[in-house]
């Protein structure tokens, strides 16, 4: 693959991305911030699930921390933030939770941690992902997105099968 064929992928990504989608993932077609959110994590989690079985456990691990932020965000716009004003980084997602009441301060600062120390080490240095790691992982992302939707006076939008 040529530098030019890459530049000319990278323009047509870019132009699909500009452009107004026609064919959206299932359940994601809506204009509600907090709905948006709170329906990525649980697209998150059903994929994560399939590939849990598969073997492909880096991604569930990535997956299983990406539905715990997208869930923590949803929340978050529900109770009133404005998306603009969304925590820009991993940890503000965690504090923010805190701060607001949605998860204990012990809780956020375990999952910051959790992020930090084992999701940084197994994407970008050498940490491994491993069949164990991405149970629990999975598990962790499932029951913490469960407890957030049943804050919530708008569970009934969510699209996860429990």
């Amino acid at each position: 693959m040529s530098g030019n064929r890459i530049e000319s992928l990278v323009d047509d990504v870019q132009a699909a991305f500009d452009r107004r989608p026609s064919d959206i993932e299932a359940g994601l077609d809506t204009e509600s911030a907090d709905i948006l959110q709170l329906r990525k994590s649980c697209r998150l989690l059903a994929g994560a699930e399939i590939l849990l079985d598969s073997g492909f456990y880096t991604i569930v691990i990535e997956a299983s921390f990406v539905a715990i932020e997208r869930v923590i965000e949803f929340k978050l716009l529900e109770s009133g933030i404005e998306p603009r004003d969304l925590p820009g980084t991993h940890p503000g997602v965690y504090r923010e939770a805190a701060i607001r009441g949605i998860l204990s301060e012990s809780v956020a600062a375990d999952l910051k941690d959790l992020w930090r120390n084992y999701r940084a080490k197994t994407y970008y240095q050498d940490g491994l992902a491993a069949k164990e790691r991405a149970e629990k992982m999975y598990e962790l992302a499932s029951e913490t997105h469960l407890f957030v939707v049943n804050l919530s006076a708008k569970k009934h939008e969510c699209l996860c099968d429990s």
